[in-house]
């Protein structure tokens, strides 16, 4: 009897996990209409789905922890303990500096994508394909809201009630959709990301694109990127695909230089569409180098703690004025000292050499190869680790192409 209703049981969280990430991958892809929605339904409160967002995701995390916990080995439960001890450290130093609500703010854009692994890696056979379907359907009405907003034009959408600093956005002199997200670089980023997923899924064994959709999506994702402009997305996509296609240990002289050709191809391309449009400057770029300098010029040697950099300093509870950064490296350096930004660089080289090793066993390793290259190559440019809509779906696909079935 106990039996049957735990089966009974689990296809029901199953469900529900499957169904809060739906929810989830709402918020995150099409920010841009729920926030026109929200000041309708909650009086004027623009960031209501947002953060029903951030609270479904950690809710489900939690609820996964507390069913299958125990069934890790201790080995990671030491790990979440030293994790949630310097998570707590930097946490007072993060107080201390700019008050609770900044810092707790800081703390989501940390957890949330490690909240969005927790809860992909239990979900049931079969779930992650019909999450990567229903994200293609977001990606390519991102890429109609983009299509429809440069027909209207920047201007009719500021009088409609698009921010001008935030929703329209000129660049280099170019504009720069958001489709439905809030700004071109989260357009970027999720287009990137889909994108990569999407190319890395077709030299990854057993876990080839079969779906109409994704095709279709894949079509979106680079309408998308570029439409927005994004020159990080466009690291994430080169820098991925890079890794993927010569790191591998398996690719042979020939297939390296090859690889090396197709990479050059994709990178000639992705600049030329940019060229195409206008938006080839790279004025933008030049100015963060000099903001980086100043900025790693001034931190301290344990950083001021977190929520110091990046999203949280822009949050409606800011306590302290905004710190401009675009490197996550950089970003971190600035909330937990540089000692710790040198030990996640060294942690992504390590990870990117173990899994090149070890895809002469494991071929598959190449979807994680192309992830993590390409999201350490956008993370020189931008604050990557804190644009939710594309970490999910480097999470969606990096699941699929690890768990696909033979």
């Amino acid at each position: 009897m106990t039996e049957q209703r735990t089966i009974r049981i689990a296809p029901r969280w199953d469900s529900i996990h499957e169904y809060g990430l739906h929810f989830v991958l709402v918020a995150c892809t099409a920010p841009l209409p729920l926030a026109g929605l929200s000041w309708l339904l909650f009086d004027g409160r623009p960031w209501v789905f947002s953060l029903a967002g951030a609270v479904v995701t950690c809710l489900l995390a939690v609820a996964v922890v507390l069913r299958h916990g125990w069934e890790l080995p201790v080995r990671w439960a030491e790990i979440g303990a030293a994790a949630a001890l310097v998570l707590m450290v930097w946490s007072v130093i993060g107080v201390a500096h700019h008050g609770l609500a900044q810092t707790v703010t800081g703390l989501r854009l940390i957890l949330v994508p490690v909240a969005f692994l927790v809860i992909v890696g239990a979900l049931a056979s079969g779930a992650v394909p019909r999450l990567l379907t229903a994200l293609a359907v977001l990606v390519i009405a991102n890429a109609v809201a983009g299509v429809a907003e440069v027909l209207i034009g920047p201007t009719t959408l500021v009088s409609w009630g698009f921010s001008p600093e935030h929703n329209v956005r000129y660049i280099d002199g170019v504009f720069r959709v958001p489709g439905l997200t809030e700004v071109n670089a989260e357009l970027g980023m999720l287009a990137a990301a889909y994108l990569l997923g999407y190319l890395a899924c077709w030299i990854t064994p057993r876990a080839r694109p079969r779906v109409v959709l994704w095709h279709v999506a894949a079509a979106a994702a680079v309408l998308c990127l570029v439409l927005s402009t994004s020159r990080s997305g466009a690291l994430l996509v080169v820098g991925g695909m890079a890794g993927a296609l010569i790191l591998p240990h398996t690719r042979s002289r020939s297939r390296r230089l090859v690889a090396i050709a197709l990479t050059g191809l994709i990178a000639a391309g992705i600049t030329a569409m940019f060229v195409l449009i206008g938006a080839g400057g790279s004025s933008s770029l030049f100015q963060r180098f000099a903001v980086w300098r100043d900025l790693l010029a001034g931190a301290s040697l344990v950083g001021d703690g977190i929520g110091a950099a990046g999203g949280a300093t822009y949050s409606r509870v800011a306590d302290s004025p905004p710190q401009f950064v675009d490197n996550y490296f950089l970003n971190v350096g600035l909330q937990f000292g540089p000692v710790v930004m040198v030990l996640l660089v060294g942690a992504t080289v390590f990870a990117l050499v173990w899994l090149a090793r070890g895809s002469v066993r494991r071929p598959e390793f190449v979807m994680p190869i192309a992830l993590v290259s390409g999201l350490a190559a956008a993370s020189v440019t931008l604050d990557s680790w804190e644009f939710t809509a594309a970490m999910l779906t480097l999470i969606l696909f990096g699941h699929h192409g690890l768990r696909s079935p033979s």
